[in-house]
């Protein structure tokens, strides 16, 4: 029996506000501005939940002709509120996207050049919790009786976690194939070895971490959805196992890119290098805000300096007078 579909938006709701706590700590351990979180928590969030909400619908009416009235959209069915059941992770990182570029440009652009992160060091730390909320978001379809797989006849694998009892399945009540649980456990698996890149005494270059999830993410979500039976397709190829295919292999050439990029630059490849060796030998390395803050520091220490002799300058004209 489902659990009630009232976990679905708990589930969810639930998973981003541990994120945005995750992510405050994760800033301020990074020397980020922690002001940047609730930036981003304020105008990605609603972009992103509009855009999930649009993902779905707009795939739903393509692909199985749905029509939806302007209510049903935004979660209301005969005068009433009944939720948004039907949200697609797809459509939420593009509103997501969206949301960073507008905190990139519009806010953070406005501080000083201590407090401002780039799009790329946000992709960073932001990714290393969304997949976090990814792995929640998916018990909350698993409430919903959705992100299943093909339909088990076979007694000896009807138990979870391989199959799931799914009561309105397309083939009929029976138990399926446990999609969220996989992906689910691939994500939280994807979750420890993300911190572990971004907070582990081995740094790789800005954008490593938001690739790696490409290449994590994009693997399983292809996989997962060649196995689901309540996937939407586009033409002979399902529409998510498409967008997965290319998440993974914008994330390998990210990697690949970076390496051929070094070797051009006469530089070493910036990959899990122990962080108290890093030079400006390695590429990438400039960019970064760990390098940044060492300049601001410098800079900082400097004026001091520069303020205290000057003091010390006045007192010594006024004893000599």
């Amino acid at each position: 029996m489902l659990i009630s579909a009232g976990w679905y938006g708990g589930l969810i709701g639930g998973g981003m506000v541990l994120c945005i706590v995750l992510a405050f700590f994760l800033a301020k351990r990074r020397g980020y501005d922690t002001d940047n979180v609730f930036d981003v928590a304020l105008v990605c969030i609603p972009l992103a939940i509009i855009g999930a909400r649009l993902y779905y619908v707009l795939n739903d009416m393509a692909h199985n002709g749905t029509s939806w009235t302007l209510g049903e959209v935004i979660g209301f069915r005969n005068g009433r509120f009944t939720g948004l059941a039907g949200l697609a992770i797809y459509g939420g990182l593009l509103g997501g996207l969206i949301g960073a570029v507008i905190v990139r440009f519009l806010i953070n652009k406005r501080k000083p050049p201590e407090k401002q992160m780039t799009l790329v060091q946000m992709a960073d730390l932001y990714f290393c919790l969304i997949i976090l909320g990814q792995a929640i978001g998916r018990w909350g379809n698993y409430a919903n009786g959705e992100a299943y797989g093909q339909l088990i006849t076979d007694p000896n694998w009807c138990w979870f976690p391989f199959a799931v009892w799914i009561e309105n399945g397309v083939d009929g009540p029976g138990y399926y194939n446990a999609c969220f649980f996989y992906e689910s456990m691939w994500n939280l698996i994807g979750f420890g070895l993300l911190q572990w890149f971004y907070n582990g005494k081995r740094k790789s270059f800005d954008g490593f971490c938001f690739a790696f999830y490409c290449v994590w993410y994009g693997f399983i979500r292809f996989w997962v959805e060649g196995l689901r039976s309540d996937s939407m397709w586009f033409g002979p190829i399902k529409a998510n196992q498409l967008i997965s295919a290319l998440i993974f292999i914008a994330g390998i050439a990210i990697i690949v890119g970076h390496i051929v990029m070094a070797k051009r630059a006469g530089k070493k490849p910036f990959l899990f290098v122990d962080e108290s060796k890093l030079t400006l030998d390695y590429y990438g390395y400039e960019k970064t805000f760990m390098y940044k803050k060492k300049i601001f520091a410098a800079s900082a220490q400097k004026e001091v300096k520069s303020e205290g002799s000057s003091e010390n300058g006045e007192e010594d004209n006024s004893e000599n007078t």
